[in-house]
């Protein structure tokens, strides 16, 4: 039973007890006086009568105060547990706030919150740059490019609370001058408004606002108090999504550090790229190029296999002796042995004077042997002892000549394969294969079209006609699978160099092979699963959006996923910016 109730129950009970006090005092009275006639009986009578009244009063009194006090106490109850209630929803917020990561998720959450705990009909959240520029702005009810009137009177008092640093509560706009006078106050019906600043050490981030509509009831102090508290939530959530960004951003530019260091350590200017795939390459290949290990670079035709090979060089002790190139597959194999191991005058008709091979004109340096699996059994006999016992022997010649030379191989054929059908030699193949590095085709390494497309124009246009690739033809480009690689890509820009009657290299531009390409049914990718093809495309068009936006954050907004979610897909992708 809550207090009024008792209240009334209390006047029926004291009403009921006057009454019945009254009736029984009338009745001993009259008694009294038939019997006794004595006036002091009567007088005492009526005065103990009075008595009672006058104590029933005092009582009843006293009561009534009791009650009030009791209302009042209820009362205070009451309010102090709806402002616990309160603050129990605003350190669930905090925790809320502080657990979401994504920065524009975390705004939409607490306007939502304060909008519906304030009992507001609209609100803002405000986030400013350095130069207190609005940055970011995110609204519950309200669309603010829609009432662009409304916009700029709730931007007023936010500007306002933003400069003085101190929080807002206006309980009648109207009569507010600068307010007032302004249209979305009429047509809004806007009646109170309060607004906090967000301010995180000695940065503004932005500011909170809320505001009331055709109502009557203004804001309580209370209201202002729970919004400043609230806006403290804030702040600390976006504490912790800034600080989260921060590190992704960082963890996002560690592979371009990483890239531009490593580039810095081993120049390799002509191995274009900037993919993961070419990081490790050119990063086992750092690591190597200052020693005399033997090297084997395994890779298809065009991959660019001879440019590793002379970087490997140049960073070498060695950089300022020769760099020898053979191309084994290039010359026929009954000559090959006289270009690699020269011969003396008369070794065989034709040779009139003696002529030093490649191997040794090589030495003190590097001699980089090309499709070594092009080479007889029995000349690979003759490289192995080269190898083991560092002499050479011209042909016809009968003595020896010991030279230091470093030996990189390569080869686009499946040397395990030709040993095992022994047209190659498994000994020479572990004596090549100290260090083995494997160049990805330029299908594995999509992202780095782009860059060796531009490198390539740049090479091949005249100075004064740089020409550069649309959108569409760069897209077809990073599309078609190449088989034969970076080669086969310089080709087609130079064909485009001269061909192209304009600036922009359109798709028609292309070679009809390329351009056709781009229409075919997936016939290319006939051989790929589901998981292999769905990954190409996620890879291709994160990468397009990257270049069209001038951060993450806008990436992650126009691909509909938070700034987590693309620092993932960036990373599970092995893209580098």
């Amino acid at each position: 039973m809550d207090t009024s109730s008792k209240r009334q129950v209390l006047n029926k009970l004291l009403g009921e007890f006057t009454a019945k006090i009254s009736e029984d005092f009338m009745k001993l009275s009259a008694g009294a006086k038939n019997k006794s006639g004595d006036q002091e009986l009567d007088k005492q009578v009526d005065k103990t009568f009075r008595k009672i009244l006058e104590f029933n009063k005092e009582l009843s009194k006293e009561i009534h105060q009791v009650l009030d006090g009791l209302e009042l106490f209820a009362s205070k109850i009451e309010k102090l547990n709806d402002e616990k209630s309160r603050f129990e929803r605003l350190y669930a917020s905090g925790i809320m706030f502080q657990s979401e990561t994504e920065m524009i998720s975390l705004m939409e959450k607490a306007i939502e919150t304060v909008v519906k705990e304030l009992e507001a009909d609209e609100g803002f959240i405000v986030l400013t740059d350095e130069k207190q520029a609005y940055e970011t702005i995110v609204s519950k009810n309200m669309d603010p490019d829609a009432m662009p009137s409304a916009k700029e009177m709730s931007t007023s008092i936010i500007g306002n609370t933003i400069s003085s640093l101190q929080p807002l509560q206006l309980n009648d706009i109207k009569m507010e001058d600068e307010l007032s006078i302004k249209h979305s106050v009429v047509s809004l019906g806007l009646s109170a408004a309060m607004c906090a600043p967000l301010v995180s050490g000695q940065k503004v981030l932005g500011a909170v606002y809320i505001d009331r509509r055709n109502k009557a009831k203004p804001f309580k102090d209370s209201d202002l108090t729970f919004l400043i508290a609230f806006a403290k939530q804030i702040v600390k959530g976006l504490e912790v999504s800034l600080e989260i960004q921060q590190l992704e951003e960082k963890l996002g530019e560690k592979p371009k550090q990483d890239f531009l260091l490593l580039r810095r350590e081993f120049k390799s200017d002509e191995m274009i790229g900037k993919s993961k795939k070419l990081f490790n390459v050119l990063k086992l290949a750092s690591k190597v190029s200052n020693t005399n290990a033997s090297v084997l670079v395994l890779g298809e035709n065009g991959t660019g296999k001879e440019l590793l090979a002379r970087a490997i060089h140049n960073n070498s002790s060695r950089a300022n002796k020769p760099f020898v190139a053979v191309n084994c597959g290039a010359i026929p194999s009954e000559l090959l042995e006289s270009e690699l191991f020269g011969y003396e005058s008369g070794a065989f008709t034709g040779a009139v004077k003696s002529k030093p091979g490649r191997l040794e004109t090589a030495d003190g340096g590097t001699i980089f042997l090309d499709e070594i699996g092009e080479m007889s059994v029995n000349l690979q006999a003759k490289l192995l002892r080269v190898i083991q016992t560092k002499e050479i022997e011209r042909l016809g010649g009968i003595d020896s000549k010991k030279i230091d030379v470093r030996f990189i191989a390569a080869t686009n054929r499946d040397l395990g394969a030709m040993i095992a059908e022994k047209a190659f030699r498994e000994d020479l193949y572990y004596r090549l294969k100290v260090i083995e590095i494997v160049l990805p085709p330029l299908r594995e390494r999509r992202e780095d079209i782009e860059e060796l497309s531009k490198y390539f124009l740049k090479k091949f246009s005249s100075g004064d006609n740089q020409q550069s690739f649309s959108e569409e033809a760069l897209f077809i480009l990073e599309r078609y699978d190449w088989p034969g690689n970076v080669r086969e890509l310089e080709n087609v820009v130079q064909r485009c160099v001269i061909l192209s009657k304009e600036n922009i290299i359109m798709p028609n531009d292309l070679p009809p092979e390329i351009f056709k390409e781009e229409f075919k049914d997936f016939e290319s990718s006939s051989e790929k699963t589901l998981e292999e093809a769905e990954d190409e495309f996620r890879k291709m068009y994160l990468i397009k959006t990257l270049r069209k936006v001038s951060s993450k954050s806008e990436a992650a907004k126009i691909l509909g996923i938070n700034r987590s979610h693309l620092h993932k897909l960036i990373s599970q992708l092995e893209i580098t910016d």
